[in-house]
């Protein structure tokens, strides 16, 4: 790749406390591991970073994702206290990315749940199928910009958390 004059890829920021909260306002421990049913996990993709003095910029890639982008969509405007999502897919994954502003998103396994606090646009939260998922805690003019494997269709969302729960334990039993 080549870069023009006063341009540089940005190096990833090294942890070395991972209970210490990062710059970015996130524990290194909140990128997510697997489970032991060795079904994936979210977790944190760092996506790549040029820094340019006349602006930054971040791309993303199919090499830079686990899927393949069939959809894009985003979420704007949300009215303070109001939260997003609430449901699960059977097979859509996404990814979540704060564009502009940050927001929490709260993914629940069936089992645990995790909060990651997302505010750079350099960061994406990969969610898998088969995870609840809701995002709260929006600031004033926050952007989030949501890469999905899939097309729209409704009979691919659980909207019900005890029918999520029963789907769950079936096929990760």
């Amino acid at each position: 790749m080549r870069f023009a004059p006063g341009m540089s890829v940005l190096p990833a920021l090294e942890v070395t406390d991972p209970l210490r909260p990062t710059p970015w306002g996130r524990r290194a421990t909140d990128t997510g591991s697997r489970p032991a049913d060795d079904a994936p996990a979210p977790r944190i993709i760092d996506l790549p970073r040029i820094a340019d003095p006349r602006g930054n910029l971040t791309f993303i890639e199919d090499s830079h994702i686990p899927f393949g982008i069939q959809r894009v969509f985003y979420l704007y405007d949300v009215p303070g206290g109001e939260a997003r999502g609430g449901h699960a897919h059977r097979e859509l994954q996404q990814l979540i990315i704060a564009t502009a502003g940050s927001f929490d998103v709260v993914v629940d396994n069936g089992r645990d749940s995790a909060r990651y606090s997302l505010n750079r646009s350099y960061y994406g939260l990969y969610v898998p199928a088969m995870h609840w998922t809701h995002l709260e805690n929006f600031s004033s003019g926050s952007v989030s910009l949501v890469l999905a494997s899939l097309p729209y269709e409704e009979a691919d969302y659980y909207r019900d958390y005890d029918e999520y729960l029963a789907a769950r334990r079936r096929t990760h039993a």
